[in-house]
């Protein structure tokens, strides 16, 4: 919808969110308590060598999208302006980025700034926590 490649809808954006918030935290983290491994899983043990990285990442899955849902409760008929993200949204580096300062609120951050987070979040954990494809 941020690409203008489907058209925005409200209800489909905040169900999208809704998922992938029901879905985080702590719920996705009990998903892969110890042993980890187990056949099939393309979870790497490493999830248990850093548990508090991965934990840290699947709550902030579900934080940004707890921005999106709202966004889409504020926004019910339109894409709108303040949904999108302005020059210098991007400059913070991703999840797994050393910072000088703390991390920002979320909820103070543009639904699609929150969402390009979002989307390194999932793309630094699967880097992270993932068996390697040959």
């Amino acid at each position: 919808m941020f690409k203008g490649s489907s058209p925005y809808n409200s209800k489909d954006f905040k169900a999208a969110a809704e998922t992938i918030r029901t879905y985080s935290g702590e719920r996705l983290a009990a998903l892969f308590e110890a042993p980890v491994v187990s056949g099939g899983s393309k979870a790497s043990d490493s999830i248990e060598a850093d548990r508090p990285t991965f934990d840290r990442l699947a709550a902030e899955l579900g934080a940004y999208a707890s921005v999106l849902s709202v966004a889409a409760d504020r926004n019910p008929d339109v894409l709108g302006p303040d949904m999108r993200m302005k020059g210098g949204d991007a400059t913070m580096g991703g999840p797994l980025a050393k910072r000088k300062a703390a991390a920002p609120d979320p909820m103070s951050m543009p639904a699609e700034h929150a969402f390009h987070t979002m989307l390194q979040v999932c793309t630094s954990c699967h880097a992270k926590f993932r068996v390697k494809s040959e």
